[in-house]
């Protein structure tokens, strides 16, 4: 119990200390990226078999989908729409092009196409190591590839972003909840949305997030008023996400990719790079600004560029939205093409 403790006091300590160093460099999402370098160091210094409970996990998740939820409006839904179909001949063709990035990687490398394509195309990382089993990939290298692009990907994307657009972090303000007036009583509506999350989490695809983000957005459209958060949790919720990614960086699995990770590196950041331009070309056609269409054409997460979205003065709700599109758009459609594909190879 007592050691329980004091790994969670190391791990919470020096995530503070070094989100504190983002702060001070003005850096990109300090709260998420400070952690986890942070925490990711501590275990290489610190042998420790440090670990992040999957509660806190889930109720960090699920907290950062209130604060989502909460920048939607009724008109949101209104300004989304508009976006849709070009929204979706980018996404498409950042597929394609992630696709066939994975088919190059695999002619190089002479690593299989199914480990190389699951291993570049930008879903879930859960989703693609399932798929990798029985498509009879490499699971391990797809693994080490996904996390390679998640680094890159949280790195690189809010680096352009604050350099780009005039809002420093340090400006950064959470948007708090629903409505300050709303009754007390409201705040045990938290507790039911994330047991749902909770009872759905088989059936829903990273349902801490989409669940509470859904529900508390539909609230908002409908004018419904909850009692806000406080600021305090979205940012712890924040310190627990980027530990939980240091903690899922191991060291030695990075090493076995070898050669490879740095070609891998190279693929990857060409894609990233396509997609800015794609965002810059998707703000043209929509209308939306360069901030809010880079930010929904990226191949991050959805948390992860919602928080971004917040940092620079971008639309965070049309971002969570466009994302999740093509988040569920990857997760339910392009598993069962690519497992057609390569079973008839």
């Amino acid at each position: 119990m007592k050691a329980g403790i004091l790994q969670y006091i190391k791990m919470y300590g020096i995530a503070l200390l070094c989100t504190a160093v983002f702060i001070l460099l003005s850096l990109p999402l300090p709260w998420i990226l400070g952690p986890l370098i942070a925490v990711f160091l501590l275990k290489q210094w610190d042998k420790t078999n440090f670990h992040l409970d999957k509660e806190i996990r889930h109720v960090s998740f699920a907290i950062t989908g209130v604060q989502i939820g909460a920048t939607f409006t009724a008109a949101t839904i209104e300004q989304v729409i508009p976006y849709f179909l070009p929204f979706l001949l980018f996404t498409v063709g950042l597929i394609i092009l992630s696709i066939l990035s994975g088919v190059l990687f695999a002619k190089i490398t002479k690593i299989g196409k199914p480990t190389s394509v699951l291993g570049s195309v930008p879903g879930g990382l859960s989703v693609m190591v399932a798929m990798s089993d029985s498509l009879k990939a490499n699971t391990g290298l797809v693994a080490i590839f996904h996390t390679i692009r998640l680094i890159s990907v949280l790195f690189i994307i809010p680096i352009i972003a604050t350099l780009l657009f005039s809002e420093s972090v340090s400006n950064y303000n959470v948007q708090v909840g629903t409505e300050e007036n709303a009754p007390v009583w409201t705040v045990i509506i938290y507790g039911f949305i994330y047991l749902i999350a909770h009872l759905f989490r088989y059936k829903i695809p990273a349902s801490h997030v989409l669940v509470p983000m859904i529900i508390i957005a539909i609230f908002k459209i409908n004018g419904f008023s909850i009692i806000p958060l406080h600021a305090s949790l979205f940012h712890f919720a924040q310190i627990s996400i980027g530990i939980h990614l240091g903690l899922s960086i191991n060291w030695n699995d990075m090493k076995k990719a070898g050669k490879y990770t740095l070609l891998y590196f190279t693929l990857t950041s060409m894609v990233i790079f396509l997609s800015v331009l794609f965002g810059y070309l998707f703000a043209e056609m929509s209308g939306l600004t360069f901030a809010t269409g880079m930010l929904s054409m990226a191949p991050g997460g959805l948390v992860e560029m919602a928080i971004t979205a917040h940092e620079v003065n971008a639309n965070p709700a049309i971002v969570g939205s466009l994302q999740l599109i093509r988040m569920l758009l990857i997760i339910l459609i392009l598993p069962f093409i690519l497992k057609k594909i390569w079973n008839k190879q």
